[in-house]
């Protein structure tokens, strides 16, 4: 072992620095990143050093900045599509008829007839015309208790019909009702809130639209006392509705399909309504491998709610309801309807990539419906809450909130001008349910090509038709045609497309994105990171270190009496400056003497070690 020179320090365990310059300079001669050996090795020239300087901070800004892009990028967690396509046996989406033609309930009948009439003496006081020929007198009235689940109840029969609120010709400009003998082609009825105070006008451009906005707001109060959904009774003939049913060639069972009644919709059939049989399971795709089906599709009693006569068809997946307003199709009578399915299923990305739930769970609305969670069914639900909560009463359409009644102008006079108010929010987009209710992360799409043919042939309309009803026990109205409908709902393909929602920035792929970036601008690599890391945290250390030297140092104030000094005691202090001032030279000439000697002729022991210290700088400066 060399023996140690006078004055040279023993190297401990851990070292530091005796000040920042010389932590920054043992960094720049040992670090791996380019460019730091040039601000050392150009020390003698200052424009040289300043322009490395510039240079290598503006590569670290320029890194950095690149780096909070990156950083940017991921934080918004971008979403990249896949589409994918696949061929297997899948099962038949639900399917779900309504004739549009409800039942006349014996206990509504009255105020029934009296809306008739009063839509009579409307259609003739607006355009002179009389329509009492037109409606059918010989009506069915049904008996409420037959389709009742355990029997009688009791309802208010308290009803009467608000004549003030008629249909009447508007001015352009909807102001209020058009002067007698002035042209106008709008049509509308007034609602108010329920002081009277705010009204305006339901204002509609069509006569038959209007007729039938305003007979079907009557009819709602009027069927407000009736349950909405009603299970038909085991006494009650699905033959009378549909003549045939066959799928993938062979018959419907009774057992799969639900039957109820619908106080808009009219009677309704559910077809794999829960889509767990292997009876609707689709091998192959083409009209004769899916449902087939031949109904009944008089015209409608009440023609105030349809003007056409046809039935509606939905097409949706199982265990889900059905949104007949909102997503249902018309298959007119006397028409072949064949409905065409292309299945998409969606995978969608939920936390933070995008906003969707799993369950439903989540979304804070208590869906009002038995079934899993779909966006339509939370909408109609929040929708529904909202009803309660601002107008005090609940929508006849969706379903009945627990403790709530449904909407009649005799107990809730304001409930009309409440709903419309509310529903225009929905269709302004401001609506906060269309905030609340997400996608479901996992869904089918069903997109259907419908064409149309007529039905049947004039051959078949004299030889084919009237057995077929005659069997039914249906006697038609003229034996045509004109009563019977065809509906084909089946798949054009059993390949069905899979959109999945991928994360288009990992990760991993961030974290090499930015190792391109540290590479590009300093060419190294991670280790280069921690060795910035290790400067960062010396620096603190060091600072830390002389912050708490400087505050432990002792301090020794000397205080002079209040006396006056003299001329003695002020020369004594000049004599001692004088000799602190003589003192600090002589040091300083003798530390510059030291100093050279070390250069010139070092010493064995302390001259090895800065000879090689010169020596390494000297070989990456060159």
């Amino acid at each position: 072992m060399d023996p140690k020179a006078p004055g040279e320090k023993e190297e401990g365990l851990i070292e530091w620095f005796d000040s920042l310059q010389d932590l920054f300079q043992f960094f720049c001669n040992n670090t791996t990143i380019h460019g730091t050996i040039r601000l050392v090795c150009s020390s003698r020239n200052r424009m040289k050093t300043a322009f490395w300087t510039v240079l290598f901070l503006a590569s670290l800004g320029l890194l950095y900045w690149q780096f909070g892009l990156l950083t940017g990028q991921y934080w918004s967690y971008p979403v990249s599509v896949s589409i994918s396509v696949q061929s297997n046996p899948k099962a038949f989406p639900a399917v779900t008829i309504c004739n549009m033609d409800p039942y006349r309930f014996d206990l509504v009948k009255e105020d029934l007839d009296q809306l008739d009439r009063m839509t009579q003496e409307t259609l003739f006081s607006l355009y002179g015309y009389n329509s009492s020929g037109g409606l059918r007198a010989d009506r069915r009235v049904t008996e409420l208790e037959d389709l009742l689940e355990g029997g009688h109840r009791e309802f208010n029969a308290s009803f009467h019909l608000d004549l003030k609120i008629q249909l009447v010709k508007l001015k352009d400009d909807d102001s209020g009702p058009a002067p007698p003998g002035m042209k106008s082609s709008k049509v509308g009825f007034q609602l108010c809130n329920g002081t009277g105070a705010d009204c305006f006008y339901l204002s509609y451009w069509s006569g038959v639209d209007a007729l039938s906005k305003w007979y079907m707001y009557h009819y709602l109060n009027i069927m407000s006392r009736i349950p909405v959904i009603l299970n038909i009774t085991s006494n009650e003939r699905v033959d009378s509705f549909i003549y045939s049913c066959k799928y993938n060639g062979k018959g419907c069972q009774r057992s799969e399909y639900l039957e109820f009644h619908h106080s808009v919709y009219g009677r309704c059939y559910t077809f794999n309504s829960e889509g767990k049989g292997s009876f609707w399971t689709a091998t192959k795709p083409g009209v004769q491998y899916g449902l087939s089906l031949i109904v009944k599709a008089e015209q409608n009693y009440t023609p105030q709610l349809l003007s056409t006569a046809s039935v509606r068809v939905m097409i949706h997946n199982p265990n889900q309801p059905f949104f007949m307003e909102q997503e249902a199709l018309y298959a007119n009578a006397g028409r072949e309807t064949s409905i065409g399915i292309r299945q998409d299923q969606i995978n969608r990305l939920g936390g933070s990539y995008g906003h969707c739930t799993t369950t439903g769970s989540d979304v804070g609305v208590a869906l009002l419906y038995n079934t899993s969670y779909s966006r339509q069914a939370c909408l109609n639900s929040c929708f529904q809450d909202k009803m309660v909560g601002q107008c005090g009463c609940a929508h006849y359409v969706y379903p009945l909130p627990p403790g709530a009644e449904y909407c009649d102008y005799n107990k809730h006079p304001g409930w009309g001008h409440c709903y419309y108010r509310l529903f225009q929010s929905l269709m302004d987009q401001s609506f906060s349910c269309l905030r609340k209710c997400q996608n479901p992360c996992q869904e089918n799409w069903y997109k259907l090509t419908v064409g149309t043919a007529k039905y049947s042939s004039s051959v078949m309309e004299w030889w084919g038709l009237p057995p077929v009803a005659k069997s039914q026990g249906y006697k038609a109205i003229n034996n045509t045609r004109k009563d019977v409908s065809k509906i084909n709902v089946y798949y054009q393909e059993l390949s069905y497309r899979t959109i999945d929602e991928n994360p288009d920035i990992s990760v991993s792929m961030m974290l090499s994105n930015m190792g391109n970036q540290w590479s590009w601008w300093f060419g190294s690599s991670v280790l280069s990171v921690v060795e910035l890391g290790e400067l960062l945290l010396d620096c603190i250390i060091l600072l830390l270190t002389f912050t708490y030297r400087r505050f432990q140092t002792p301090r020794v104030d000397i205080e002079e009496p209040s006396a006056v000094r003299t001329m003695s005691g002020s020369l004594e202090d000049s004599a001692a400056s004088s000799r602190r001032t003589s003192q600090t030279w002589d040091g300083i000439k003798h530390a510059k003497e030291l100093s050279r000697n070390y250069e010139l002729a070092p010493s064995p022991a302390s001259g090895r070690r800065i000879g090689l210290d010169i020596t390494s700088q000297r070989e990456k400066c060159s």
